[in-house]
């Protein structure tokens, strides 16, 4: 799903028209494009809110709306941080109003669960997370607590019986009344299982309930036992026995943004074993997959092609709303990932000074209950609907010991490379005020904090899972603690 009509819509954007930048050499303007990226955003939303809200989706070709993934005025949920990133930060306010007294999760409606997770359960989450940078007036202990925040863990709680399955990967849809209904089908596809890590890991560490993160782990472990001798995984699997239904193998969909989950929850979490298992994958897809430019799909089980074609999400490159290529007939849909997902990725293509694009120069100082907390600091991770997640954030709320040791010895780095400089002011936001002693940095710890430290210290140190270009100050904010030089 990432970059989804991207491309597409890029090439719809660029061609000249009377205004814009001419073949003459010079440079093209971004806030022209900027603009029109804008016009083609209200266009939609706008056309949404007036003849399909509160639906989920609107049908463009009648002017109306019907109800999609479940019923809970989609369109307005996974539109709500593309209008913080344009700028628009009254309707954000005004939407956030809207969604709490419109949106129940408590109805009985079939809800695809990969769905109501990407795009709702994510859009909540983000959009919690940028509240406050939207002026939205936030309450006491932000950001480990807030009403969009209850509403995505309400909506994830709703999501939760479609885990409760012998080998602990979920059903595709689920009854967000009555659980998962006794004919549900216990076929879903490799993607609908794998991923949720994002979005339930945030959950967690922001509410303090280990269950989400808990249930998307057991999961990914599921799905990763399950693959070939070969080290391929396929298209669906039976839930309730793990036996593959689909065997082809392949990048595209179905199986996507498992491979995309693997990864950005490893950045997400600085879990390497995530990493780990995504890079198994990728010689194996290396090897039997792909061919010159193509991945095509193969028998998981043999590496034998099964499926010659190259799709659409292995392309990125859809047509927008373009649903028979021989007449090109239009679909009459508007779906709410056009203004969560692809609008935003293309907007943001042309506004190099967007907020997201924070290289951890500034950022937001948060008081919670746990401590002093940085925000905003920059790399944020995009789950795969284009909600941007703060990975800061998901330390703001807890305080882990090993947590704690990593960023001791990254302090006594610090502060080492400083002994021979002039003294100055330094702090440490964590559980209050901190001043670096004259004499050796002795942590404090529990009492047998050093038999664990030299139990640590005889395994082999690897750094931290991070973007390239982050600077220093960023890796610590990531970390939800920052140092400040005053000097």
């Amino acid at each position: 799903m990432p970059f989804r009509l991207l491309i597409s819509l890029l090439c719809a954007l660029l061609p000249l028209h009377h205004g814009a930048p001419g073949p003459d050499g010079t440079a093209p303007d971004p806030a022209h494009y900027r603009e029109r990226v804008k016009a083609m955003f209200y266009h939609a939303y706008d056309s949404y809110l007036e003849n399909a809200f509160p639906y989920d989706e609107l049908r463009p070709l009648t002017c109306d709306g019907h109800d999609t993934w479940g019923s809970f005025s989609l369109t307005l949920i996974d539109a709500l941080d593309t209008l913080l990133i344009l700028g628009n930060v009254s309707e954000f306010q005004r939407v956030v109003e809207v969604l709490q007294d419109n949106v129940d999760f408590d109805i009985d409606v079939n809800a695809s669960v990969f769905e109501t997770n990407i795009r709702v359960v994510g859009g909540l989450l983000s959009a919690h997370l940028l509240s406050k940078k939207a002026g939205v007036e936030v309450e006491a202990g932000w950001p480990c607590s807030g009403p969009l925040l209850r509403m995505a863990e309400e909506a994830a709680r709703k999501l939760l019986p479609a885990f409760q399955t012998p080998t602990g990967m979920p059903y595709g849809t689920v009854n967000l009344l009555h659980g998962v209904n006794p004919g549900e089908t216990p076929v879903t596809c490799t993607a609908g299982i794998g991923t949720f890590i994002v979005e339930f890991a945030t959950l967690s560490s922001l509410t303090g309930d280990p269950v989400f993160e808990d249930v998307a782990r057991v999961a990914l472990t599921r799905l990763w036992e399950s693959r070939s001798d070969i080290g391929l995984v396929g298209n669906h699997i039976d839930v309730l026995t793990g036996k593959w239904v689909a065997q082809d193998a392949g990048i595209g969909a179905g199986v996507d943004s498992y491979f995309e989950y693997l990864v950005k929850g490893a950045i997400l979490l600085q879990d390497k074993q995530l990493m780990a298992m995504f890079l198994e994958y990728n010689k194996a897809i290396r090897n039997y997959t792909h061919f010159d430019d193509w991945y095509l799909w193969v028998q998981m089980y043999k590496g034998t092609v099964s499926m010659p074609v190259f799709q659409s999400l292995e392309a990125y490159w859809p047509g927008l709303q373009i649903k028979d290529l021989r007449d090109h007939k239009l679909d009459n849909r508007m779906e709410s990932f056009f203004l969560a997902e692809t609008v935003k990725y293309l907007y943001l293509l042309f506004d190099p000074n967007n907020f997201i694009h924070n290289n951890g120069s500034t950022f937001d100082s948060v008081l919670t209950p746990y401590g002093e907390c940085i925000l905003g600091a920059g790399g944020y991770i995009f789950n795969t609907e284009a909600h941007p997640i703060d990975p800061a954030a998901l330390h703001c709320c807890q305080r882990l010991k090993e947590e704690q040791w990593e960023v001791e010895d990254l302090m006594r780095e610090f502060y080492s490379l400083k002994q021979n400089r002039s003294k100055s002011h330094r702090k440490t936001v964590s559980s209050g005020p901190w001043e670096p002693p004259a004499g050796p940095i002795t942590p404090a710890s529990p009492e047998n904090h050093d038999q664990v430290r030299e139990k640590k210290s005889t395994k082999q140190r690897s750094p931290l899972l991070s973007c390239p270009s982050q600077p220093f100050t960023s890796k610590l904010a990531l970390l939800g603690q920052v140092f400040l030089d005053s000097s």
